[in-house]
Formats: structure tokens, C-alpha cells, sequence
């Protein structure tokens, strides 16, 4: 089933009169519980894909289909409203409170919504305890090493049930050790069910998706599966 359609997407910025050109011709698709590396180098297009592709910014042609739903024509208070229950955001940067406790960090997505309170502290203990952050749940986040805020970070994303994840170079910050900790956990999440678009600009990162798209100068110059991937958690498995 496809989760995610695109034909023809581009993002043109204009500054002051200088066009400069983040996305080109992308034509794609993504279907439920892929696990899809964007990857390119610096400057390439894919944070500019990554953004189009998470509502927070609009192309300025082309057409995008998220769920068979044509978000051209949503207004903007709709796609915030698609956004916050459809997907989930872990950023290089971490993007957490610093002296806001775990918990209230993870809860942060939830206060849009008319939750019960119950239901709030429920939602976010399952959340830490996807991402074996329960136990640091009162700390506060600027108390936690570099891993375990993006853990943290991928509990908040978590939190809403999306369908889908994006991870915005989600190693970037950290050490080889707590990297590969935050890919084993979106490896597991991607064996339950959920679809995941990492954004690197690693070919190693990479390879933990199970296909990649290559882009270069606003362009998507290749889509391939991963003929050997990498598994964060150190165990082999049969790919489908």
C-alpha cells in the first residue's frame, strides 16, 4: 500500500530575485513500512525533500499525495493538524527542552490534542519504554549523555502513533556506540510496522535503510534497495 506519492515535486527559493532551485523533478513513491534512506551530500536537496515531505514547508510545483490525500489542497492549519497525527520528527540537533523534564519533553506533542491526562502519562510510558528510556523519565533532558537525548527524541516522535518517522541525520551529534544504538531502535521500529525515512549524508547510515535515494544538486539521480545491509543490533536477518 502506498503511503507516499510524489510526481514532478519542486521547491524553488527566490531571494531577491535569485532562484535558486532545493528540489527538482522528484518523482517517487513509499510504501507502508519501507524503511527509505534519503542520501546525499551536502547542499543536495534532501533536508529540502525531508521538509516537503513532513508539512512543514510547501513545494512550489509538482503534486504530493501523503495517505492518498492531495495536500495542495489543505490549508495550512490542516496540514498542521495532518502532520501532528500522521508523523513524528527525531532531528540531529535533539530539539528537547533543556530543563523540562523527560517526560514533559516526550508529552509535548500530545497537548494539541484533547487527551485524558491518563492517557497522556500512558502514551509516554510507552514511548520511553520503546526506546529503554523509563527509567530516565523524571530526569531532566539536559541531565542525559547525547544518545540518550535522541532516544528521547525518538519517544517524543513516537508518542502520537504515527504512521510515519522522519529522522533528520539522527546520528550526526553522536559518538559510533550511540549511533548505532539509535539505529538499532529505528531498525526495531521499522520491524513493527512503521514506515521510516532517515536523512544522511553517511553511505554507512544509509545502508541500515533498506533502500536508498541518492540526490545531488536538488535532483534524484538514483533509487536502489540495499543489497547488503547493516543490522545496529548485530544480528543477521532474512530480507524480504
Amino acid at each position: 500500500m502506498t503511503l507516499i506519492a510524489t510526481k514532478n515535486l519542486e521547491k524553488i527559493y527566490d531571494n531577491d530575485g535569485v532562484r535558486t532551485v532545493g528540489l527538482a523533478q522528484a518523482t517517487f513513491s513509499i510504501e507502508v513500512g519501507e524503511f527509505l534512506a534519503i542520501m546525499g551530500p551536502s547542499g543536495s536537496g534532501k533536508s529540502t525533500l525531508m521538509q516537503v515531505l513532513g508539512l512543514l514547508d510547501r513545494a512550489t510545483a509538482g503534486d504530493y499525495w501523503l495517505d492518498g490525500k492531495h495536500i495542495a489542497e489543505f490549508s495550512d492549519d490542516e496540514l498542521a493538524t495532518l502532520r501532528n497525527k500522521k508523523i513524528g520528527f527525531v532531528f540531529q540537533s535533539f530539539n528537547l527542552l533543556p530543563k523540562t523534564s523527560v517526560s514533559d519533553n516526550v508529552e509535548l506533542p500530545l497537548l494539541y490534542d484533547n487527551h485524558p491526562e491518563k492517557d497522556n502519562r500512558e502514551r509516554v510510558r510507552s514511548a520511553l519504554t520503546a526506546v529503554g528510556m523509563q527509567h530516565r523519565a523524571n530526569h531532566l533532558s539536559n541531565q542525559l549523555s547525547g544518545g540518550e537525548k535522541q532516544r528521547v527524541a525518538i519517544a517524543r516522535a513516537l508518542v502520537n502513533d504515527p504512521d510515519i518517522i522522519f529522522a533528520d541525520e539522527p546520528t550526526g551529534n553522536l559518538d559510533s556506540k550511540s549511533g548505532l544504538q539509535v539505529m538499532a531502535i529505528l531498525q526495531k521500529l521499522n520491524d513493527t510496522g512503521k514506515t521510516v525515512v532517515l536523512v544522511t549524508h553517511e553511505t554507512a547510515t544509509a545502508e541500515h535503510a533498506k533502500r536508498i535515494l541518492l540526490m545531488i544538486d536538488g535532483k534524484i539521480v538514483s533509487d536502489t534497495p540495499v543489497a547488503n545491509r547493516k543490522f545496529a543490533d548485530g544480528n543477521e536477518r532474512t530480507l524480504k
